[in-house]
């Protein structure tokens, strides 16, 4: 597919080369830009907490920063069992794809990914960078996947019935797409990448895009995994809480722990104690710069009975919202 031609820029490795041959090697990849470089280095640091396997990490990217990047190295110098290959894209690429103001042009990368790794691994996990690994996830990787194309976690149960509503899902239960442990030689197989594009390219009314498609691609090739694997947690909801044996925390919707408005929240502070033992230790919390963050930092602050700081950042609100409109 034309599409995928020539969309890899420029790719830089880091860590252990010597992991690169042993075909026990984990295989867990990224999509993102530089919004989300902090929390895909937080996840990787928590990953690391949690196993002493072999990791080669994949982060496709179009935009890191330098001392991200020195970050990264900082892992690959602590940890000798990974490598962290890095590939940037050209971003051009998916201007025609649909976007929204919480999720980039980086949603669509997971495409490129499953279709330039499959000559290095037949099995990959991919991750959303707003995830949080807090338990040993080694047995993930001897699931049985060859009749199936990945194994996935099931979203909300509201969201099976706007998808029956909406595009007349057939299966059980609508997925989440931030966490998929892939079998690459069935996704190749059956070109996912490709009708995926296809489908964003010629339909676009998809209210959950990349994920809708996937959801439509892979109706009942998917194996069903516990919710463990990827427990959906929004940090707009206070009364949320988790298992102990959850192994993959994924802080879902507009809010991220690494966002000023995000603060208030209990499951936030396991996030910033990884974060704060990390090589992102020093890195600060995102302040609110548009008029749509700074709503949500005045309603987070309402919300956690800070009324006086609401108003301030309710003024904030109203004056970000007129400059915008000028």
């Amino acid at each position: 597919m034309e599409f995928f031609q020539n969309i890899i820029l420029k790719q830089y490795s880091f860590g252990n080369n010597t992991i690169l041959n042993d075909k026990n090697t984990f295989h867990i990849a990224f999509g993102i830009d530089a919004n989300f470089t902090i929390g895909t280095g937080v996840l990787i640091y928590s990953i690391l907490q949690q196993t002493n396997h072999n990791i080669i990490f994949h982060i496709f990217t179009d935009t890191i920063y330098d001392n991200d990047i020195e970050r990264f190295k900082m892992l690959c110098e602590k940890y000798p069992n990974i490598v962290i290959n890095i590939y940037y894209l050209n971003p051009q690429k998916f201007n025609q794809l649909p976007t929204f103001y919480i999720w980039s042009k980086a949603i669509y990368y997971r495409f490129l990914i499953t279709n330039h790794l499959s000559n290095i691994t037949d099995t990959l996990l991919y991750l959303d960078s707003d995830i949080l690994c807090l338990n040993n996830f080694d047995l993930l990787f001897d699931i049985n996947l060859k009749k199936h194309i990945a194994g996935v976690v099931s979203d909300n149960p509201y969201m099976l019935d706007y998808a029956k509503n909406t595009f007349n899902l057939q299966q059980s239960y609508y997925f989440n797409s931030g966490f998929m442990f892939i079998n690459l030689k069935n996704w190749q197989k059956e070109q996912i990448s490709e009708k995926a594009i296809e489908l964003l390219t010629k339909k676009n009314n998809f209210k959950y895009f990349d994920q809708d498609v996937l959801n439509i691609l892979l109706n009942n090739k998917t194996l069903l995994l516990d919710n463990k694997y990827n427990t959906i947690y929004r940090l707009a909801d206070m009364k949320t809480t988790i298992n102990d044996d959850t192994i993959f925390l994924h802080y879902t919707g507009s809010t991220k722990p690494w966002q000023a408005w995000g603060q208030y929240h209990k499951l936030t502070p396991l996030w910033l104690n990884l974060k704060n033992a990390s090589p992102w230790k020093k890195v600060p919390i995102s302040q609110p710069k548009t008029y749509k963050q700074a709503k949500f930092m005045a309603k987070n602050l309402k919300r956690n009975n800070h009324k006086l700081l609401s108003i301030k950042w309710y003024l904030k609100y109203s004056l970000l919202k007129i400059k915008n409109k000028l």
